[in-house]
């Protein structure tokens, strides 16, 4: 089983909660990003909620199976494009 870890600080921001979050992460669409300063993968993942909402959640993959999930907000306007475009 993955181990996830929250940037909480992002999550309230956003008004975003874990549920949401992981809600995106379990059934949205990956996009690569450029690999983290440390050198570990990381995706962008879009995708809805059950309420509707059209989020954006970053992951980065840590060592031992431990996924960091560094950003979530309402998808911003180059992710909507993205994902409606892999549609």
């Amino acid at each position: 089983m993955v181990k996830i870890t929250y940037n909480y600080e992002s999550l309230d921001k956003h008004g975003i909660t874990e549920q949401e979050a992981d809600e995106v992460y379990a059934t949205g669409k990956d996009f690569d990003l450029e690999p983290s300063v440390s050198g570990n993968d990381r995706i962008m993942v879009v995708g809805w909620t059950s309420t509707g909402r059209l989020l954006e959640v970053g992951i980065e993959y840590l060592p031992h199976g431990h996924d960091h999930m560094f950003h979530a907000s309402d998808a911003t306007k180059p992710y909507r494009e993205l994902f409606e475009k892999e549609k």
